[in-house]
């Protein structure tokens, strides 16, 4: 089975995007599912703010690999020296690098599993801020060929995405089979869960679309909040939550420069959060036929 590619996104920020995109993937990687064997993860960075990449690489390796043209960015166009925040170069073929050549081994397990990352850059943000004089058809075609290409390597490929209604957003969610929606249960909440529900809509192509799946996010560690009981009781949203919630612990923003995954944090309610991130990914992981 080709692997199953996740978009990460919600269109309200503060939810807690990134830390969603990292956790699951990591975990997913990780931990051992009973009678399943190990799983090859894939997270793209497909954010100018690369906190993604900041949080699983050195500053030095970072950089290195950044100069080394070693991220996203060579997905989508083939020579970044020509940048300009007002005009968005658009590549002359349709031909994206292979895999081997911008992703980077963050761990590998001795079963066999491994955690990879394709890394974003700062100067994403000229793709996000410029304007096309021409189709974009080139990046979208690149993209698709190298998510293609991640299909047949990896079990679960994870984009942690731009939340702009942009070129990301649009190669994202026609490439992913799912879209992981993360929810902060603060005022406003369901506008955000229907506007993004209303957004993936309207990327479809004819009938085919990714499944939406909603996660709340950064939840009391007891008690249920009103807002998502509100949520859970909507028909339109009900069948898309999923039954566990992504709790509020440190221990989940701590990971920097690779350093800090939840399986080796010795602090105060680590072992609770990694029971609590592993409950959630393995939810997740069985509605999207990844572990049965």
């Amino acid at each position: 089975m080709a692997g199953q590619v996740v978009t990460v996104m919600n269109m309200k920020g503060g939810v807690g995007k990134t830390t969603v995109s990292l956790q699951v993937a990591s975990v997913a990687a990780c931990a051992l599912f009973p009678n399943q064997g190990p799983k090859k993860v894939l997270l793209i960075d497909y954010d100018p703010q690369f906190n993604l990449s900041q949080a699983l690489l050195p500053s030095k390796q970072y950089f290195e690999l950044e100069k080394a043209k070693k991220t996203i960015l060579s997905v989508l166009v083939e020579d970044d020296l020509a940048l300009d925040p007002y005009h968005l170069q658009v590549p002359g073929n349709e031909n994206p690098p292979k895999l081997n050549d911008v992703k980077v081994e963050i761990i590998k397990f001795k079963n066999g599993s491994r955690l990879d990352l394709v890394p974003s850059t700062l100067d994403l943000m000229y793709v996000a801020l410029g304007h096309a004089n021409s189709s974009t058809k080139p990046m979208e075609v690149r993209f698709e060929k190298f998510i293609n290409e991640c299909k047949k390597e990896y079990d679960l490929i994870v984009i942690d995405c731009h939340p702009a209604g942009s070129v990301f957003t649009k190669t994202s969610l026609r490439n992913s089979d799912h879209v992981l929606i993360p929810v902060a249960l603060q005022r406003y909440a369901i506008r955000g869960i229907g506007l993004m529900m209303t957004f993936i809509e309207s990327k479809k192509q004819g009938t085919k679309g990714p499944i939406p799946h909603i996660l709340f996010n950064l939840a009391g560690r007891s008690g249920v909040e009103k807002a998502e009981v509100e949520i859970r009781a909507n028909k339109n949203y009900e069948s898309f939550c999923l039954k566990h919630t992504l709790k509020r612990y440190s221990a989940f923003n701590e990971l920097d420069g690779g350093k800090g995954f939840l399986w080796e944090n010795k602090k105060a309610y680590s072992t609770e959060a990694w029971k609590n991130a592993s409950q959630v990914t393995s939810e997740f992981l069985k509605r999207i036929g990844v572990i049965q």
